[in-house]
C-alpha cells in the first residue's frame, strides 16, 4: 500500500542536523515533502506560502525558541526536539501546544524514532479533525441527541436536546437519565410504551417529559459505544418528538370512528 505523502517542515540550526534529517529521508525513503527552515524569521516566511501537515522545531533557534513556533501555527501539530535534561522545557512545550516532543542525543538516534512519531503525531490531528467534525455534526443536528455512561449518567446533549428538554446543558450533565421518561401514564393516551407508525413502518414509541413536567411522546434509538478493545463505554440516544404524528394519527382514529358509528347508523 503507497504511503500517504506528508508535508513536512523542519526549523533547525545545525547545519549537521539538518543533513542528518535529510539522510534519514532518503535512506529510509520517506514519503515526506518536506522544507528546512535555519531559524525562527525564515520559518515565519515559509510558512507565509507554504502549507503544512507537521512542523518538527528544535526548541533553540537563532533568533527564537520553539514556542515562537508554536505561537505562530494554529492548526498545525508540532513536535520539538529537544536537549537532554531539558524536561521543564518539553513541559512548556506542552502547555503551549506541543503534539510531542523528541530528545536529542550525540549520536542523532532520536531520528530513529522520528517517522514514528510524525506518524502518530499526524494520525492524533487526524483524529482530532474528525472529532470536531462529528461533534459539529451532533450539535447542529435537529435531533435530540444524549450519551450516557453505562450506569445512564448523562455525559452529553446536543442544542437540539436542551431546546426540546428545557435544560441548560449544565442542569442535566451527570444526572440519570431517569429524568426523561414518565414516571406514570398521566391518561389513557399516555402509555409508557405504545405503538406508531413512523415512515411507514410500525415501532416503538414513548413519552418522555420535559424540564417543566410537560410529557410529548417521542421516537427513540439507543446504541451502544465500544473502545478499541471492543468494551462497552457508553450509550448513544437519538430523540425525534413526534407530537405532530401522534396528532394526526389520533385525528385519522377519530374520523375511522366516526365513519364506522355512521356506517353503523346507515345499517
Amino acid at each position: 500500500m503507497k504511503k500517504s505523502k506528508y508535508r513536512v517542515l523542519l526549523v533547525e540550526d545545525d547545519q549537521l542536523d539538518q543533513m542528518a534529517f535529510e539522510r534519514l529521508v532518503q535512506q529510509e525513503e520517506l514519503a515526506y515533502d518536506y522544507e528546512i527552515a535555519a531559524c525562527v524569521s525564515e520559518a515565519r516566511e515559509v510558512l507565509k506560502s507554504n502549507e503544512f501537515d507537521i512542523v518538527i522545531s528544535d526548541y533553540s533557534l537563532g533568533d527564537g525558541t520553539a514556542l515562537d513556533i508554536l505561537a505562530m501555527v494554529k492548526n498545525i501539530p508540532v513536535v520539538l526536539v529537544t536537549g537532554a535534561g531539558d524536561e521543564e522545557v518539553a513541559v512548556n512545550a506542552y502547555k503551549a501546544g506541543a503534539y510531542d516532543y523528541l530528545v536529542k542525543d550525540f549520536e542523532r538516534n532520536y531520528l530513529k524514532t522520528l517517522p514514528i512519531t510524525v506518524e502518530n503525531v499526524i494520525k492524533h490531528k487526524q483524529t482530532e479533525e474528525q472529532m470536531r467534525l462529528l461533534s459539529a455534526a451532533v450539535m447542529s443536528t435537529s435531533e435530540s441527541v444524549y450519551i450516557t455512561d453505562l450506569e445512564d449518567k448523562i455525559m452529553f446533549v446536543n442544542k437540539a436536546f436542551c431546546r426540546t428538554y428545557g435544560y441548560r446543558e449544565d442542569e442535566v450533565i451527570g444526572s440519570n437519565s431517569h429524568i426523561l421518561w414518565m414516571s406514570k401514564p398521566e391518561n389513557n393516551y399516555t402509555r409508557s410504551v405504545f405503538r406508531t407508525s413512523f415512515g411507514g413502518e410500525w415501532e416503538l414509541a414513548f413519552y418522555h417529559k420535559r424540564k417543566d413536567g410537560s410529557i410529548f411522546p417521542v421516537s427513540l434509538s439507543r446504541s451502544i459505544v465500544k473502545n478499541g478493545r471492543g468494551h462497552s463505554i457508553a450509550v448513544v440516544g437519538v430523540v425525534r418528538d413526534i407530537t405532530e404524528l401522534v396528532l394526526v394519527e389520533d385525528k385519522v382514529k377519530a374520523l375511522n370512528e366516526t365513519l364506522q358509528q355512521q356506517s353503523r347508523v346507515l345499517i
